[in-house]
């Protein structure tokens, strides 16, 4: 399938939200086009040259526009993609043909998941920003919960980038858990 791709430096993982500012014509257009696209992805930018060969496929869950007269919209990632042959149209929106990537199954596994859990409870609680983008959260579920802290977290994409494969979410626990000391290096 050929759809719209958004080179941005954003990480988004499934059911991951974010918040853009669109004020390119191109992106306006892409975004008035959005349903007839089936939506659009964001693909990380690596540098001015490149872009990452996977990225989030979003639909448009919100918009305004702000004083500025700026169009904001709100986006959910809806699955991963790769992306391969990419095509420039005259006004220099990308195109690119994505094959669906499966990812981590939704997982109520909470081994070795509790501190993270804890810990993003009580981030969410602190600010309200977090709170307003997700109005709904599924601490209960470790897959969610570690997708939440690796887009947050201020960690290099090509660090990030091996989470978006399906088989890695045992690693992205341990990974999440060194980063931010479990519960047994905080209690020694």
């Amino acid at each position: 399938m050929k759809i719209p791709i958004f080179p941005l430096p954003v990480y988004l993982l499934p059911g991951g939200i974010t918040q853009l500012r669109i004020f390119e014509q191109r992106y306006l257009n892409m975004v008035k086009n959005a349903n007839e696209t089936h939506g659009f992805v964001i693909a990380y930018v690596l540098d001015n040259a490149r872009m990452s060969k996977w990225g989030s496929w979003v639909d448009i869950i919100d918009f305004d526009s702000d004083e500025e007269g700026l169009l904001n919209i709100t986006v959910k990632c809806q699955r991963l993609v790769s992306i391969s042959a990419t095509t420039k149209q005259a006004d220099k929106l990308l195109f690119g043909t994505v094959t669906p990537m499966e990812h981590w199954q939704e997982s109520a596994d909470r081994r070795d998941c509790h501190f993270l859990q804890q810990q993003l409870k009580w981030l969410f609680n602190e600010y309200d920003a977090l709170q307003q983008l997700y109005p709904t959260c599924y601490f209960e579920r470790a897959d969610w919960v570690c997708a939440r802290w690796l887009e947050l977290l201020p960690v290099k994409f090509e660090d990030k980038s091996f989470f978006a494969r399906r088989d890695s979410f045992h690693m992205a626990v341990a990974f999440l858990n060194a980063l931010l000391g479990s519960e047994s290096q905080v209690s020694r």
